[in-house]
């Protein structure tokens, strides 16, 4: 009897360049019965499932690290499993920001249950106005670059020509052959699709597999009385210590979703329930000084910071 083979894209990209925006609206662009999706968060807090959670999509997440790295894979492994389960016609793969994905198809290959993949590919999430600086400074950014079908230079919108031009060249000097397209709010055109399913990408042979970007990960807990104000000027003090702040918070003034990516700071109204609020997760790389940056704007704010973990 014939296995009927599920696809399975990966979505990958540097922290804060829109993978989850992009799922969301490649996932609306699917006409299938059944859709399943993994979500690798590097930090403990889920933040991108509660995102998720209104597709109509059977979900799986690994949390606390890198689904690439040995003490996840066994995670992943079983959580892949458990979706293919349900003989679901696409699986969506969203991974950690800090991941190198290069092991993808050797992870894919050897799972238990491989007869029943069909793996398309890999879209590579670009941020068209920080691409040029997180390429410079996380040696992931061009592993990713490496192993993807196609690159979505996002956030085109708000970049100027000529961030966009060097973020151009700097992808086509690192991979020629590989298609980009440009875009905002992670919008995806159906024709896109066409760059997968073709040819495998090999990994190279002399490649090495690269661990995550030495991390430095925090949480903050807050107090519900935190004015939205006050909340706004903590976060553009500890912003340019920081690649990427987000979570829940729920404030005298509403839900709210932070999301802050480098010095860009939004607080996005919010009309969901949310479960355990208030504990914004703060990611940084080596070399930036975020514990002490969290130190000296937590005590401007000290009757509103419950703990930092």
């Amino acid at each position: 009897m014939d296995i009927e083979m599920t696809k399975l894209y990966v979505i990958t990209g540097f922290l804060g360049a829109g993978k989850t925006t992009f799922l969301m609206e490649f996932a609306r662009l699917l006409t299938v019965e059944k859709l399943a999706v993994l979500v690798n968060e590097f930090g403990k807090e889920d933040v991108d499932g509660k995102l998720l959670r209104e597709l109509n999509a059977v979900m799986e997440e690994v949390h606390s690290g890198s689904i690439f790295c040995a003490c996840r894979v066994e995670q992943f492994s079983d959580a892949l499993s458990r979706l293919l389960e349900d003989s679901p016609d696409i699986i969506l793969i969203e991974t950690s920001g800090l991941s190198d994905p290069t092991r993808i198809r050797k992870l894919l290959n050897e799972h238990p249950k491989a007869d029943q993949i069909d793996y398309r590919g890999c879209w590579c999430i670009a941020d068209a106005i920080r691409f040029e600086k997180v390429y410079s400074t996380a040696l992931v950014c061009g592993k990713q670059l490496d192993i993807c079908d196609a690159v979505i230079l996002n956030k085109t919108d708000i970049a100027d020509d000529d961030q966009t031009k060097r973020t151009l060249a700097l992808i086509k000097n690192h991979r020629s052959d590989v298609p980009v397209y440009l875009t905002s709010h992670g919008k995806i055109q159906p024709e896109w699709l066409k760059s997968f399913g073709g040819p495998a990408i090999a990994e190279s042979k002399n490649s090495v597999h690269i661990k995550d970007v030495s991390l430095q990960s925090r949480i903050v807990v807050i107090r519900d009385i935190f004015p939205k104000d006050k909340l706004m000027d903590f976060l553009s003090r500890i912003a340019p210590a920081s690649f990427r702040i987000k979570g829940f918070v729920q404030l005298r003034e509403g839900v709210f979703f932070v999301d802050v990516v480098g010095e860009d700071v939004k607080l996005k109204p919010w009309d969901k329930e949310v479960e355990n609020p208030n504990r914004l997760v703060v990611l940084a790389g080596r070399g930036l000084p975020m514990l002490s940056t969290l130190k000296a704007a937590g005590k401007s704010y000290d009757a509103f910071i419950l703990n930092i973990e």
